[in-house]
């Protein structure tokens, strides 16, 4: 795996080297793991590195240029009119979750005589649910992949054959979430080429990312002339009433129908912009928790011991799903500290973006990593990449103690972190999402162990075998099977 090879890597050139070109002798890319290097880069001399122009090249014919691939100027612009959007008050708002979490329970399907369900892939569920409840907060609309997945389980079930090219093709142009996981196929592919990121092409990358902007061209057309006609109906009636000289600063521009984007619509004239804006947010906001809650299933399943405490402090502070006793709220959430201890110690040691690099924009400096003892600064070249190994930074054991590369969530009972834990990045580009996806996470965990009271994966012997997609998933297909505790489920959700 590769970031066992960059573990051996690190252990026999230290925590910042470099790879110098045979030829010429320059410097190709600095590798670090300080704390100290990685705040110079995200904060004390942020406008001295870049992102590397790679990364719009290989994106852009999904998203375009937007909050993740632009830098300077363009950048700020992007992120300044994204960032009050994600308010306290809409993550706060955890009851528009539960029905994606119904999808859920609904895919874990029925239960046997021996309280057990049938082996689940849960990855894909959960990147169906993340994608549902996404595509909400950003057009207003689910998705409802879940929905379309379930028929084509039953449709080729039933008729028991493979799916063809006609059939695929009207998949793929019929159905958002299938176009929407082959384009991020390519585009995995796209990031791992680098600079050869232009031969990762072809007629179903071409078709998925046509459906996909297609996709959120209809709901941005739509919030468009939403906002218009709410902009027309205000200025009507604060005409009438000023003919009555009735006070109007009240006047309701937008019922906010369309999510995130009537909120932007009148931030971006360009519809191209304002589609690519939010394609980048709803990337970023499904893969990153569907990965997360698979690596969180994948732990607690190895650790019964930590599971069993984990279950028994949810149902301590909301009940079982039969027999609640507190509503599942953002606040009560907050308060379940063993939960956040575990969605802390899980993002530690899988962090979905496991390696990370910057170019230098200018000649300037690391602070430590040179002369013999590693203490010295460092020179940094204009057009050097510096790329730092978060997965290994949050498992450094002079940063963590004894048992770094272990799960341990009680690690995090009293601790507070500095830049030897950065899974939101940090600096002026910490993730603007943060709070939104550990909510949702911590929702999600919490409604599935007030329901099942135990957990098998038959795959569990390659769970931990990780690989890379845009971010950090498991790299085989991870299979798992949920107890209900009376072999009953609860016929009522909590809201």
């Amino acid at each position: 795996m590769f970031n066992d090879y960059m573990h051996s890597v690190f252990r026999k050139n230290g925590p910042t080297h470099a790879i110098v070109e045979p030829s010429g002798g320059d410097t190709k890319t600095i590798y670090t793991i300080e704390p100290e290097n990685i705040k110079t880069m995200l904060y004390t001399s942020f406008s001295d590195y870049h992102r590397s122009r790679n990364m719009p090249n290989a994106l852009d014919p999904v998203m375009g240029q937007g909050v993740f691939t632009s830098n300077g100027k363009a950048w700020a612009h992007s992120r300044s009119l994204v960032k009050a959007q994600f308010s306290t008050q809409r993550v706060r708002n955890v009851a528009k979750i539960e029905p994606y979490v119904q999808n859920i329970f609904k895919e874990v399907g029925s239960i046997g005589k021996d309280g057990w369900t049938e082996p689940l892939e849960i990855l894909l569920t959960f990147n169906r649910f993340t994608l549902d409840s996404a595509t909400e907060f950003m057009f207003g609309t689910s998705a409802e992949s879940h929905q379309v997945a379930m028929k084509e389980k039953e449709i080729f079930t039933a008729k028991k054959k493979k799916r063809g090219f006609r059939a695929k093709y009207q998949l793929v142009m019929t159905d958002f979430g299938t176009a929407f996981d082959i384009a991020l196929d390519y585009v995995a592919l796209r990031l791992k080429l680098g600079r050869l990121w232009f031969l990762a092409d072809g007629f179903w990358f071409r078709i998925a990312c046509y459906k996909v902007k297609s996709y959120a061209d209809n709901y941005i057309r739509e919030a468009v002339a939403h906002a218009d006609e709410a902009a027309k109906r205000a200025e009507r009636k604060e005409k009438r009433a000023a003919a009555r000289d009735v006070d109007t600063e009240a006047v309701d521009l937008d019922d906010r129908r369309y999510g995130l984007i009537s909120e932007l619509v009148g931030s971006y004239p360009d519809r191209v912009a304002l589609r690519n804006q939010v394609m980048q947010l709803l990337v970023a906001g499904r893969d990153t928790t569907a990965a997360t809650l698979t690596w969180s299933f994948i732990l607690l399943e190895a650790h019964p011991t930590e599971f069993n405490r984990l279950r028994s402090n949810i149902i301590e502070h909301f009940g079982t799903e039969s027999n609640p006793s507190r509503a599942v709220t953002f606040e009560n959430l907050k308060s379940c500290a063993y939960l956040q201890w575990v969605i802390s110690e899980v993002i530690r040691l899988y962090p979905t973006g496991p390696l990370n690099a910057r170019k230098a924009s200018v000649n300037t400096v690391l602070p430590v990593g040179g002369g013999v003892d590693g203490k010295s600064p460092v020179a940094v070249k204009a057009g050097t990449t510096v790329a730092y190994n978060t997965y290994l930074l949050h498992r450094r054991e002079e940063l963590w103690g004894e048992g770094s590369w272990d799960f341990k969530p009680e690690r995090w009972e009293g601790r507070k972190t500095g830049w030897e834990y950065i899974p939101f990045h940090g600096g002026p580009q910490t993730c603007l999402g943060q709070q939104h996806a550990s909510t949702e996470m911590a929702y999600v965990l919490s409604r599935m162990l007030q329901r099942y009271d135990r957990i098998s994966s038959s795959t569990r012997t390659t769970n931990f075998e990780n690989g890379v997609r845009t971010i950090l998933v498991p790299k085989h297909t991870v299979l798992f099977q949920f107890h209900l505790p009376n072999g009953k489920a609860h016929s009522e959700s909590i809201e």
